[in-house]
């Protein structure tokens, strides 16, 4: 439409300057020479009845009468002649002007367009623009722009049950369990019941209720995997849920599962590096459970006592009880925890032992570093790592042989 539009505005400014030029050049000219004729010939009977009023009153005689009458003659003859014999030169026409005009016009259109217009940006798609607008966004900013985007959607569409299902999927990512179950409610409510929406609905009450199921959720769990037993959503749930709980061993069976299903849209190397994770921690399970030396007892053993100031257990207790994560990172280096415990909120002032037993991988221990950080976060969400909201403690550049408790308490909210 755009372009339709200049090429009208053109088109327009062309016709003018060609009309100019077209029409006629002797049509002035020959309009002027017939009125001048009819005047000429309107004055001359208006003279000659005159004197003949004049002759008939007697105010002259009639060798007067004929001699003016002769004159008046003479002259109206001596009009129509100069008018008969009046030539109009023509002017040769030119066309080299309107022709140049013409490209002067079609051409400063387009230079100036090109040069003063936005010619890349009307050429650039819409999706690249946006992505400029926004790629300098971190990805916290880009998850709320993205919440923004699906929100109008739906609010424009309430049955647009795909961009209900990815607005859960992204309510879940910004830690809005709630808000994510009542979008996955509303998908099943206009498609019905699918292991494909069960299954993400049940992670979303899995992550509200501090990562532990209950019958409500194992009620949902069920009925997705009546529907589809190889549903990716549902079996990676069991699985995080058998991890947490040291099953190691159904931890990796749920995951090979999905693994080996080869449905699209799972992460290969996420579950793959899970399945490695799941399968070391089975063997160090292992070798504790038949009495190999796991720990050496030489190795860093830190008791660390963490306890709740009154003020946060005072805001705690209005709620449900909340996920504490007490754990140890190499003071210099990766931040993946060395060694790590989970407790929940009611069971402080409680004092833990960290040592090698609770690493991660058999590669990065307490015992292979000098120096850590020590953490006990209160998890608002109930997920790892230190988010705005949760309360956190902490105890830096701690000596890893050191034999004294190290005492912690939990007061400072994360903004």
């Amino acid at each position: 439409m755009f372009w339709l539009a200049i090429m009208l505005l053109i088109v327009i400014a062309l016709f003018i300057v060609w009309r100019i030029f077209s029409a006629p050049e002797d049509a002035i000219g020959a309009q002027n020479d017939n009125i001048r004729q009819e005047t000429n010939i309107r004055l001359y009977h208006e003279h000659l009845a005159q004197l003949e009023q004049d002759l008939a009153d007697g105010s002259i005689e009639q060798d007067s009468f004929t001699q003016l009458k002769a004159e008046l003659d003479k002259s109206l003859l001596q009009d129509v002649e100069a008018s008969t014999t009046t030539v109009i030169h023509r002017q040769e026409k030119s066309w080299s002007w309107p022709l140049g005009i013409a490209l002067a016009i079609v051409s400063f259109s387009f230079f100036a367009y090109m040069s003063l217009g936005a010619y890349e940006k009307l050429n650039a798609p819409d999706s690249l623009t946006e992505q400029e607008a926004h790629q300098n966004l971190n990805p916290e900013q880009m998850l709320a722009f993205r919440l923004q985007q699906l929100e109008r959607e739906v609010k424009d569409d309430p049955s647009n049950s795909q961009a209900w299902f990815s607005l859960g999927q992204a309510y879940i990512s910004s830690g809005e369990f709630e808000l994510a179950i009542a979008a996955f409610d509303r998908v099943i409510e206009q498609v019905g019941e699918y292991a494909e929406l069960l299954g993400p609905k049940a992670q979303a009450m899995y992550y509200k209720n501090n990562q532990q199921i209950n019958s409500d959720i194992q009620t949902v769990i069920d009925k997705a995997l009546a529907l589809d037993a190889l549903d990716p959503a549902t079996n990676i749930l069991l699985g995080m849920n058998s991890f947490s709980n040291r099953a190691f061993a159904q931890a990796v069976h749920y995951w090979e599962k999905v693994l080996n299903s080869g449905r699209p849209g799972v992460s290969v190397q996420a579950l793959q590096g899970a399945i490695a994770e799941a399968k070391n921690q089975l063997q160090l399970s292992d070798e504790a459970t038949q009495g190999k030396e796991v720990v050496d007892a030489n190795a860093p053993q830190l008791i660390v006592n963490v306890s709740l100031a009154e003020s946060v257990q005072a805001q705690l207790m209005a709620g449900d009880d909340k996920t504490v994560f007490i754990y140890a990172i190499a003071a210099d280096g990766p931040r993946m925890p060395l060694a790590a415990v989970k407790v929940k909120a009611s069971d402080l002032p409680l004092s833990v032992v960290l040592n090698d037993s609770q690493a991660m991988t058999a590669q990065m221990r307490l015992s292979d570093v000098d120096k850590v950080h020590i953490y006990a976060v209160v998890s608002m969400q109930g997920s790892v790592g230190i988010k705005p909201g949760d309360y956190k403690a902490e105890a830096l550049h701690v000596e890893t042989l050191e034999k004294s408790p190290i005492k912690i308490e939990i007061t400072e909210q994360v903004q």
